[in-house]
């Protein structure tokens, strides 16, 4: 119990101290494709973006060690990011027998719009704005993971690529990069139970864009996280901390989820999150809800932006 109280202190008071921090701090390093540095689910938005050591299908584009465990069946989600800019993300996984192989895939694809942008990577700020011109962004992943001396350990090969049409219009005197931007790269991870939760690290894109005009800076980094699960008398509680490192930036982020069911099959769900924004325009606070009705499970998340924005999302489960 002393654990649980004091994981729940920390993480509240990281949400409540955040925005001060924040404020000081200066954004992530540019790098490409932009869907790479968004959230894959409003749950995760919602959560702080802390999932290297989280379950469910969407470990994939985190940590592919965590496929281990995870529920099986079918996800869809859909944010709505900007004004003109949202996000689709599908996946499945499923159990395939020797060493518990558990194998999983997830797609990721944001469409939004953009002025004719003076620098590549873009920044996931521009989707805060409504542009003239349409991009495509998406990530495309296959994984699988094992057990080996009780460690967790997984891998999953990832494609992913920018078409920004915009591109191709800059008129300059420097090399303009060609509208399409891509890149294969490979993620690694390790997860082990320990202190009455689960710990877990992962090192994402490694791999190069190719070498012929492409412009991408990839988003190496690496994660690591904990997570746990608890009761608290009629209430399921959750909390997950990570720390993600990505060419001499440190950000840090959490959240704590609370679950109440009241009949056998229904299930509330509150989410409250914070983490280092890796934008100029991003704020640290995020919020979420849940609900389950028997098969049907709905979730919502919300990320909130300088000057009111702020980007909504909406899970939808069935098993």
């Amino acid at each position: 119990m002393r654990v649980v109280i004091g994981v729940v202190a920390l993480l509240l008071t990281t949400v409540v101290t955040a925005p001060s921090v924040a404020r000081a701090q200066t954004p992530a390093p540019a790098s490409g494709p932009l869907v790479l540095r968004l959230p894959a689910t409003p749950r995760q938005a919602a959560l702080g973006d802390a999932w290297v050591a989280g379950s469910d299908r969407e470990v994939i584009f985190y940590n592919p060690a965590q496929l281990i465990g995870s529920r099986g069946g079918f996800d869809f989600s859909f944010a709505r990011i900007g004004p003109d800019a949202s996000s689709a993300t599908v996946g499945s996984t499923f159990a395939a027998g020797k060493w518990s192989l558990a194998l999983g895939w997830g797609a990721q694809i944001l469409r939004f719009s953009t002025d004719v942008p003076n620098a590549y990577p873009l920044s996931p700020d521009l989707l805060l704005s409504r542009g003239s011109m349409s991009g495509i962004s998406a990530q495309f992943a296959v994984g699988g993971a094992i057990i080996y001396r009780n460690f967790r350990i997984g891998g999953a090969a990832k494609y992913a690529f920018d078409d920004v049409p915009a591109l191709g219009l800059i008129q300059t005197f420097a090399p303009v990069p060609p509208p399409f931007q891509s890149a294969f790269v490979v993620d690694v991870g390790v997860a082990r139970s320990l202190w009455g939760g689960t710990f877990a690290g992962a090192i994402q894109n490694l791999g190069r864009a190719p070498a012929n005009g492409s412009a991408l800076v990839v988003p190496r980094q690496g994660l690591a996280g904990w997570s746990m699960s608890r009761g608290l008398g009629p209430l399921d509680m959750s909390a997950y901390a990570q720390v993600t490192i990505r060419d001499g930036w440190a950000g840090p982020g959490g959240g704590v989820e609370f679950g109440y069911g009241w009949i056998e099959g229904y299930n509330a769900i509150v989410r409250v999150g914070a983490r280092r924004p890796d934008t100029d325009a991003g704020k640290p606070m995020s919020f979420g809800l849940g609900f389950t009705a028997d098969r049907l499970t709905v979730e919502y998340g919300v990320q909130f932006f300088d000057g009111g924005r702020a980007s909504h999302g909406v899970i939808v489960r069935w098993r």
